[in-house]
C-alpha cells in the first residue's frame, strides 16, 4: 500500500512513512482507512497522511484518495484518484 502513495506524497530527504493505524468502515466493510506518520532521519514525527481505499458496492468502482499534512494540520498534499 505505501508503494502506492510514495510516489504521491511530498517528502523530504530522509522522511519514511510509518503505519500507525487501519481501520475498515461502510455496512460491507467496502472503505479501508490507513494512517501514516512521517518521520524524519531523528526519528520525530513531521507530518502525518491518511489514504483510502473504496470499493464502491454497486458497480465496484474504485476510488483512492491521499491526504498529507504537517504537524500543524495543514494540507500539503491532497489527492483524489
Amino acid at each position: 500500500m505505501e508503494e502506492i502513495i510514495k510516489n504521491k506524497l511530498t517528502l523530504k530527504q530522509g522522511e519514511v512513512l510509518k503505519l500507525i493505524d487501519h481501520r475498515m468502515k461502510g455496512s460491507l466493510q467496502e472503505t479501508d482507512v490507513y494512517n501514516y506518520d512521517i518521520v524524519d532521519e531523528s526519528g520525530l514525527k513531521v507530518g502525518s497522511v491518511e489514504y483510502t481505499h473504496h470499493t464502491a458496492i454497486k458497480g465496484f468502482k474504485v476510488t483512492q484518495t491521499m491526504t498529507q499534512k504537517t504537524l500543524d494540520g495543514e494540507i500539503v498534499n491532497n489527492e483524489r484518484w
